[in-house]
């Protein structure tokens, strides 16, 4: 299990695509390995479009929801974060007509 303070990687990187595209590489290497990946929200006070497109849209493109939900949990998550990750995967995971 591998844990990352979310807030880290977007302070390095202001450009939220960079930072999308690390949290990406994070995810996919932790999928990879078969093991866990714990988020922790802490000091985050947005998560746009672009980054999540990046970062959690890229894992499920590429590997699937399923694969997704098993590597990736979130601590110190607000509720507004939570609603925020919970309608963006609602979103992307309907099929646009």
């Amino acid at each position: 299990m591998c844990k990352i303070l979310l807030s880290d990687i977007m302070s390095v990187n202001q450009d939220v695509t960079i930072a999308g595209a690390d949290l990406y590489a994070w995810i996919n290497k932790q999928a990879n390995a078969g093991e866990k990946l714990v988020i922790d929200m802490t000091g985050v006070t947005s998560l746009s479009s672009v980054f999540l497109n990046v970062s959690i849209g890229r894992i499920i493109d590429e590997l699937g929801v399923n694969v997704l939900k098993k590597t990736v949990s979130f601590t110190n998550i607000t509720q507004q974060q939570a609603n925020r990750l919970s309608e963006y995967l609602n979103k992307y995971s309907t099929p646009q007509r």
